[in-house]
């Protein structure tokens, strides 16, 4: 049996990170993973500078791939007002970046390469087991790894092996279209969030062009994603305008479910269960995977503050609990109350979210306010 200070289950971003920023510390870290290799998942991400600033800290910040977010703009279809987020406003070159997914994997995994953690593709985990000393891992294969903590990352594949776990589930009965497309426009670091009656359309600058991401029913997505690339950019015009230009080519496109999930606790004994493992939720104001990696960043910092201390005690189990509890439950709830605001007039009519657009224009101070929380999260206290 292997031991080890830190076992992390899952090597996506949020699980790397964490290993990248524990291991310089002497941490000894094994991370496993149930899929056979690094993915080549094209999707987008978008990272705000938060999320910048951890990622420079743990060593994997793809610089040469990233396209900065200058500004965001804010409209409703049907409806008046808008607004704009600006960077300036923030006294920052950026809100934001967007990566792809197998880029930012790619350069975490270069760095705990460097660093010299372990990571096991291709080695699901069969079995967990609670102690008070320890938490063992069973491995597919028959290794076991002890660990004084485990982290969960691992999207929420193992949490339910832990009793007392739980997921709280709810289908927004949606799918997010995604893909590529170009406009005969340069973009200049702007991107955009349309609330549309049937759900948010965004578009997120990368390199020359955007990625699209498409709220629709599944039938909708269905539709559109038989249509050609001539019928299926006609759509797009017709849904969400002309702000960003006349859209002029796209690329291979893919759709999945949009549901939140959150867990009933983010810690057990000698254990924590973090980012989407924890709260998996809508991409509207691209939330999900920022808040997954204040999470790392949280547990980092912790462990820090007593580098020789036991990493998986109460007291550091605790002290984690507390520091995330605010920003993550705040993350969700805004996220969820966007969803059902611009989609449902019951909730908020047309004319109460024109009003709301403008006054954040209008405002400086509250549209500063919310794009900190955006990039930051909400403060632990």
């Amino acid at each position: 049996m292997s031991r080890v200070d830190v076992a992390i289950v899952g090597a996506g971003p949020v699980g790397a990170a964490l290993a990248a920023l524990l291991a310089p510390g002497g941490r000894s870290v094994r991370v496993v993973e149930a899929r056979e290799a690094p993915s080549r998942d094209a999707r987008t991400l978008a990272l705000s500078q938060a999320s910048r600033e951890c990622l420079e800290q743990a060593g994997g910040w793809p610089a040469a791939g990233a396209t900065p977010i200058a500004d965001i703009h804010v409209s409703q279809k049907g409806g008046p007002g808008r607004t704009l987020i600006t960077a300036a406003d923030q006294g920052l070159e950026a809100l934001g970046y967007t990566v792809s997914y197998a880029l930012l994997e790619e350069t975490l995994g270069r760095r705990l390469g460097e660093l010299g953690v372990t990571v096991s593709w291709g080695t699901p985990c069969e079995a967990i087991e609670l102690g008070t000393e320890a938490a063992t891992l069973r491995l597919a294969g028959g290794e076991a790894v002890e660990a004084r903590l485990l982290v969960l990352a691992d999207g929420g594949a193992n949490a339910r092996r832990i009793p007392g776990l739980a997921y709280a589930e709810k289908d927004y009965g949606q799918v997010a279209l995604t893909g590529p497309v170009h406009a005969d426009r340069p973009h200049r670091g702007r991107a955009y969030e349309r609330f549309t009656p049937k759900g948010p359309v965004a578009l997120l600058p990368v390199g020359d062009r955007y990625s699209l991401v498409w709220t629709a029913t599944p039938a909708e997505a269905d539709r559109l994603l038989a249509l050609d690339d001539a019928a299926f950019l006609a759509e797009l015009q017709a849904h969400f305008g002309d702000r960003a230009g006349r859209f002029v080519a796209a690329g291979p496109r893919a759709a999945f479910p949009l549901k939140l999930r959150t867990i009933n606790s983010t810690i057990a004994l000698r254990t924590v269960i973090s980012g989407n493992a924890a709260q998996a939720m809508h991409p509207i104001a691209g939330q999900g995977l920022n808040i997954g990696l204040r999470d790392a960043a949280a547990l980092a910092a912790i462990l820090a503050d007593d580098p020789a201390g036991d990493p998986g005690s109460a007291a550091v189990l605790e002290a984690y609990r507390g520091a995330r509890r605010r920003d993550a439950g705040r993350g969700v709830a805004f996220t969820d109350f966007l969803v059902g605001a611009f989609m449902d007039g019951r909730r908020l009519p047309t004319w109460g979210r024109g009003a709301a657009l403008t006054l954040l224009d209008l405002v400086p101070p509250a549209r500063r306010w919310l794009a900190g929380r955006m990039i930051h999260g909400a403060p632990s206290r």
